[in-house]
This record gives C-alpha cells, structure tokens and sequence, in this order.
C-alpha cells in the first residue's frame, strides 16, 4: 500500500548514513474517512484551497532510522502495542496551525499519551544508534488540508473557529509507513493490532 503525506523528511546521522523516516499512523475507518473527504472537496470548491492526499491520519509517531534496524524495531513495537487497548477517537471541532493549515481536534488525548510513554522505548532504540529522538504526539490531530495560501487562510480560519463535526472511528490497529531517501511516496511496511476494548 502507497501512502503519501505532506510530511517527508530526508535525514543523516553519521555523514554518509542516510536513514529511512518512519510514522507511526492511526488512520479512520472508510466511513469516516469519507465524512474527511466530504469536508475536503468543500474547501475545494469554496477556498480552492490545498488539500493532503489521501489517506489522511493521525500521526502518533515519528522517527528516523537505517533499514537495518527495522527487524528489532517492529518486534519492539509489536510488544509494546499489542498490549494497549483499542479506543475510540472523537473529533468535535476544528483547529488551526501556525503552519496555517486546518485540522480536525482530536477529542481523547490518553490513549495517545499512553502509547507516547510506552513507546519510550523505541526513543531509546533509535538514540543509541546515534538517531534523532523520536517524535511522540501526545496532542494528536487529524489534519484537513495542506498549507493554505496566506491570501485565503484568515477567512478560512474564521469559519471553521465556529463550525463543530461529529465525526469518530475506533482505532483498532495502528500502521509503521516508511519513507526512504529515494521516494516521496511512503510505503506501509507492518500493522499492529491493538487489543480489543
């Protein structure tokens, strides 16, 4: 499966190592990720705006590393999520980034801090081969769009700081997508079930 993202980076440690980027994504169910796209094609036809390829997540966490690591990291990973629970996820309302881009507010911030801490781990992992610290989202979001031009994004700012959703799915599994030196395009390499609720 191909996964693109607006988020892609290129990263070395050592000079002459190049490491692979890694997410960790949380992705909603075709129900509600149709109600996203809905929401979408409206930016599109009022703002003309930016929007992310599909598919559209939340990103739980980020990290760079080198292609040998991957092994150890999907075992450690596998332990560690396979003992959290599954949980619901409810989006009430609409935010904006100083990135100006427009996301979905992620109601329930424990479970993500939960696999934040738990995935403590892997940050330890990945430093010890001299790796850029992961990034753990403990704050998470789903974002809508792209950057929007500045030209459009006060008044787009504007409408969505009152307009309210009820979208929600259940997070039920969790999906690692790289990205590596020579691709823009990431590619999902391993998904792990979380237990059910």
């Amino acid at each position: 499966m191909e996964i693109h993202t607006v988020i892609s980076e290129r990263w070395t440690a050592a000079p002459g190592t190049l490491l692979n980027s890694y997410q960790l994504m949380a992705y909603p169910d075709t129900v509600t990720g149709a109600g996203i796209h809905a929401e979408q094609q409206y930016l599109v036809r009022r703002y003309q705006t930016a929007l992310l390829p599909q598919p559209t997540g939340i990103m739980v966490a980020q990290f760079m590393a080198r292609e040998e690591m991957e092994p150890t990291l999907i075992r450690w990973m596998h332990r560690i999520i396979s003992l959290q629970q599954s949980f619901r996820v409810s989006m009430a309302g609409f935010g904006a980034l100083s990135s100006k881009q427009i996301y979905l507010r992620v109601q329930e911030q424990e479970p993500f801090q939960e696999l934040a801490t738990a995935l403590q781990v892997i940050d330890q992992y990945v430093r010890s081969y001299d790796c850029p610290p992961v990034k753990r989202y403990t704050h998470p979001y789903l974002p809508l769009t792209g950057k929007v031009a500045d030209h459009v994004f006060g008044e787009l700012e504007a409408e969505y700081a009152t307009r309210k959703t009820d979208l929600s799915f259940e997070v039920k599994e969790l999906l690692l997508v790289r990205y590596n030196h020579e691709q823009e395009k990431g590619r999902q390499i391993n998904v792990f079930h979380l237990q059910p609720a």
